[in-house]
């Protein structure tokens, strides 16, 4: 099995799921949006291939051409039946890439907050590894619409669409399920030093302290992930 990935800057990698992966014996590969002259697979080449998240905006492909020709790759994943798991940004990617709109949410959602799975969440069987209730990292300022077809799983108290499902083979987190201690203090120390703090936005050093709440969060999303190989 192999996996390709999409990362858009150097702080927001595979994190826990390079080593969910090695674990299960995949091969890895990426393609960085961000640089000059990206090169892209043959849908061949990959069995899954998830889009990590990133800065930029799903919609600003004027500012970021590079955006039209990955969200045409991600259509063609889809049509193609590959299993495609978007992060953050890529889940903004994926809802775009299937017809929706993604724009600023109401505020930036950043730092550790619940999301609440809903009733499809407990009829999916996928979803209903995860409990009703569960603390996650949060860092995004824009949100989506839900794409014709798709069923939404899970939302917080800023963001309606946290979790989506697409067919069979299409699987949206808004939230950072990857993230572990490491790459969340590596995100916090690249992204969290002019933090406008309100009541979606913690500072940098409470964000810190919380953690520790990576490494449930791994277990599950572990679960999570050998569930997808079943699938």
């Amino acid at each position: 099995m192999h996996l390709h990935y999409f990362q858009h800057d150097d702080y927001e990698d595979l994190a826990y799921i390079r080593e969910w992966a090695q674990n299960k014996g995949f091969t890895t590969s990426c393609t960085r949006l961000d640089r000059a002259d990206p090169k892209l697979p043959s849908h061949g080449d990959y069995d899954w291939l998830i889009i990590l998240g990133g800065a930029v905006g799903a919609y600003e492909e004027a500012l970021y051409p590079w955006l039209i020709e990955e969200k045409k790759f991600i259509r063609e994943a889809i049509r193609e039946g590959k299993l495609v798991l978007g992060i953050c940004l890529g889940s903004q990617l994926i809802a775009s890439s299937l017809g929706a709109d993604v724009y600023p949410n109401s505020a930036p959602e950043i730092g550790y907050f619940p999301v609440y799975f809903n009733q499809n969440a407990k009829q999916d069987d996928l979803y209903s590894l995860l409990p009703d209730e569960l603390t996650v990292m949060h860092w995004h300022n824009d949100t989506f619409n839900l794409p014709e077809g798709a069923v939404c799983m899970a939302s917080s108290a800023r963001t309606r669409n946290q979790a989506f499902r697409w067919g069979k083979n299409v699987f949206a987190l808004q939230f950072h399920f990857e993230l572990t201690e490491m790459s969340a203090n590596t995100l916090i120390d690249k992204s969290g030093k002019n933090l406008q703090i309100s009541e979606s936005v913690q500072p940098a050093e409470v964000i810190r302290s919380k953690n520790y709440v990576t490494l449930e969060n791994n277990r599950l999303f572990g679960q999570f992930l050998d569930k997808l190989l079943t699938i």
